[in-house]
């Protein structure tokens, strides 16, 4: 499916981000499901000091400057990049979710082997390798999902950068919070396949709101 068919929908979790207003729209799979081509798991908890959180005209947790941000247009479009810098608040700004600093910033990878433990997460009590998730820009401006099995983030880094990744942000990470998904319809019956065989959770996890917020793709 050509990418300018796609639109991008924030469902914030049932938990997670901690204090999260929700929409009926939110709880309500329909409006979603339908319409569903691939979905993709989001941020950490907000009590691991990853950044703010914006939605729908509440700050739940306050924006910092610098920090890796998704933000969400009213046309369902997204940007990326470090708030303040490269994206910022705008009247069609819906969602704004920070986590950490970016992974990639100008085609550069940020994570290296010298990074202490917890500058991108701890991971699966302290173990050095962990399942990990990230969402890249390309030169074109299409978006790329990463999911990789038992890395570290300089890594996943890595791996945005061969791949020609220019901006990445950082998404969840250990055993099974990583999910990444795309979807079938048949009439309307709907089936999804994980990306990658590692992925712990079912497809059917996006199916309705989950705990964690997540990324749902569907097509405009």
């Amino acid at each position: 499916m050509d990418p300018a068919h796609l639109r991008f929908r924030f469902v914030p979790g049932y938990a997670v981000p901690e204090g999260s207003p929700s929409t009926a729209a939110d709880r309500t799979p329909s409006t979603w499901v339908p319409r569903l081509v691939a979905g993709f798991d989001s941020g950490y908890k907000l009590s691991d000091h990853v950044g703010g959180y914006y939605y729908r005209g509440q700050t739940v947790a306050p924006l910092r400057a610098g920090f890796a941000s998704m933000v969400l247009h009213a046309d369902g479009t997204l940007t990326l990049g470090a708030w303040g810098r490269d994206v910022s608040m705008t009247p069609d700004t819906i969602v704004v979710r920070q986590n950490l600093h970016l992974l990639v910033d100008h085609g550069v990878a940020q994570a290296t082997s010298k990074d202490g433990a917890r500058t991108w997460g701890i991971s699966n009590g302290n173990r050095p390798l962990a399942n990990r998730s990230a969402l890249g820009l390309l030169p074109d401006g299409s978006y790329v999902f990463v999911f990789a099995h038992l890395v570290t983030a300089a890594t996943l880094a890595d791996l945005l950068v061969a791949q020609g990744v220019t901006t990445a942000i950082d998404l969840d990470m250990n055993i099974s919070w990583p999910t990444g998904f795309v979807y079938a319809h048949q009439g309307s019956h709907v089936t999804g396949q994980r990306i990658n065989p590692n992925i712990v959770r079912s497809p059917s996890t996006y199916l309705q709101r989950f705990k964690k917020d997540f990324i749902a793709v569907v097509a405009a």
